[in-house]
């Protein structure tokens, strides 16, 4: 069951169908929820337990990536702790833990599938103007989506959407507290916000390398590859190679060429659009409302490896007036 979701397939960067083209649906969509992802953001950061301080990975970037997405794919957003606990249980797929964790891995992948399965089922009986039933009816048309790929789709949409932004979003966390006048300017210049989330992923991105499996013998610059063997393509070096980006620096202002961090050809991202557009929204909120923020003790992250984040970050910080 997990091969149909391996890294070495391309998981995150799986093609996108046919009806999601990037010049159609998903970019009006996700424009016309910007409003629903910033009462989001705002509603969160008024919902921390205490003024000054919050465990930001349950309190703001886990509910804020799952919400997102039962947003987007029309799902209640009291849906979100089953999209949140499947798909953080499925992201360890992605990590050098990965055999320790398959039965846990194996059974979150049966129910996320079960769960895509009753919003299919859902959708057919009851179509709405929704992400979910542009892609059903999709399914519909042979030369578009089978049924597997409708299934598959609509699960890496849950997953990829859900565990790489809140993965995320805690790394932005991180990467600001490294560099505060970044954070101050983020909050004085909110339209910085796209840019923000281009140069965290570019510099810490939660994906550190991408897996694939040679399907022929090559030859690479000397080095004999032959069928069968696992490569990981560094794209977090990539993101930071000094030849291509120059001297190492953190800068939001700066114009950069484009980043690995949604992949690339036939392996794009299908969600990068949602991911731009709910980070870029909430990161200036969360530096207008949360200065100087500092990691306090007790942090947990997951291992530097195909995908990481933080488990528990707990951040303390003065509230703005």
């Amino acid at each position: 069951m997990v091969g149909q979701l391996d890294p070495q397939q391309g998981g995150r960067g799986a093609p996108p169908p046919a009806t999601a083209d990037e010049p159609g649906v998903l970019p009006r969509l996700i424009g016309g929820l910007v409003p629903r992802f910033q009462a989001l953001a705002t509603e969160l950061i008024d919902g921390f337990a205490e003024p000054d301080r919050c465990e930001f990975v349950s309190e703001f970037a886990e509910p804020y990536a799952a919400r997102v997405i039962a947003i987007m794919l029309g799902i209640p957003e009291s849906e979100w702790p089953v999209i949140a606990r499947e798909s953080a249980t499925l992201g360890l797929a992605l990590g050098v833990t990965f055999r320790e964790n398959l039965p846990k891995i194996e059974a979150a992948l049966a129910r996320l599938y079960a769960y895509a399965d009753e919003l299919i089922a859902d959708r057919r009986r009851t179509p709405r103007d929704d992400f979910v039933t542009r892609l059903v009816n999709a399914s519909r048309d042979t030369d578009k989506l089978s049924e597997q790929e409708l299934r598959d789709g609509l699960l890496l949409l849950i997953f990829g959407g859900f565990d790489t932004t809140r993965n995320q979003l805690g790394l932005a966390m991180q990467t600001f507290i490294r560099h505060p006048d970044q954070w101050r300017l983020l909050a004085e210049r909110p339209e910085l916000g796209g840019k923000a989330v281009e140069e965290v992923m570019r510099v810490n991105p939660t994906v550190r390398w991408v897996t694939r499996e040679a399907v022929e013998d090559f030859t690479y610059k000397d080095l004999e590859i032959t069928a069968g063997t696992t490569i990981h393509l560094w794209s977090e070096s990539a993101g930071t190679d000094p030849r291509v980006f120059g001297e190492p620096s953190f800068d939001i202002t700066a114009e950069r060429k484009p980043h690995f961090g949604f992949g690339g050809g036939a392996h794009h991202c299908l969600g990068h659009f949602v991911a731009r557009s709910d980070m870029s929204e909430a990161l200036p909120l969360l530096a207008r409302r949360l200065r100087e923020p500092r990691i306090l003790d007790g942090a947990e992250w997951l291992p530097d490896s195909g995908n990481t984040g933080p488990v528990r970050l707990p951040i303390g910080f003065t509230p703005a007036s």
